[in-house]
């Protein structure tokens, strides 16, 4: 599932409708979030204009002005959605996962967050490739992006820790850096076989991820 659930990405007909003025401007929001992301995907951030993404998203260049201030603007809050339903496929995958299953709740984790990137390849390349380069306002929000998966990370720790499974602590920062090493991971995958491969670096990372918690388990699935 992605943003693109629910939107008719078709023009609306002019004149009247039967819908609500809310539903056309969400319908509108949603078409252009998927059309920048899309057009950012394909073209790169730099050269993504919003004639792109008005083509698109069927929208005109008023109604594009009427939501969003330019083409950044846009960006940010389309990279906002897609991180939020990121997350959200995220809690919803571990949430029949008892607590107690520390392990069981990094692999799901790693599991759902590489298969959402995989069936959604246009979020993958704006999440760990073009916002790198679309400003400061993306920047802080991939640096909290990062953080909220260094807290489920650390969260996972902590259970770990207080069962007496993970013999010793780690530094803080080790979390971070852990979601770096995930983060290169992926972008290296995007450049080179393509986001249908994401789902095969779930395994590695699961091993990186025990060996930096300080259980290592190198074993072939």
């Amino acid at each position: 599932m992605g943003l693109e659930a629910g939107v008719d990405r078709g023009r609306l007909p002019r004149g009247t409708h039967g819908l609500a003025p809310e539903a056309v401007a969400h319908s509108q929001r949603m078409r252009m979030y998927l059309g920048v992301l899309e057009a950012v995907a394909e073209r790169g951030y730099a050269a993504t204009t919003v004639g792109d993404i008005v083509a698109r998203a069927s929208v005109s260049r008023r109604t594009f002005y009427e939501l969003f201030r330019g083409r950044d603007d846009c960006f940010t809050e389309a990279f906002e959605a897609a991180v939020d339903l990121v997350l959200g496929e995220l809690d919803t995958s571990v949430q029949a996962t008892p607590r107690s299953e520390w392990r069981v709740l990094i692999r799901r984790t790693l599991e759902t967050y590489l298969r959402v990137l995989s069936e959604n390849g246009v979020y993958a390349r704006a999440l760990h490739i073009e916002c790198l380069v679309a400003g400061p306002i993306v920047a802080q929000q991939r640096r909290a992006m990062k953080t909220l998966l260094a807290n489920r990370m650390h969260a996972a720790f902590r259970i770990g820790r207080t069962a007496g499974d993970i013999p010793v602590d780690v530094p803080p920062d080790i979390f971070e850096a852990l979601i770096g090493a995930v983060d290169d991971r992926i972008r290296d995958c995007l450049d080179g076989p393509g986001a249908q491969a994401l789902p095969d670096l779930g395994a590695h990372l699961y091993q990186i991820t025990m060996a930096l918690f300080g259980v290592p388990d190198w074993r072939q699935d």
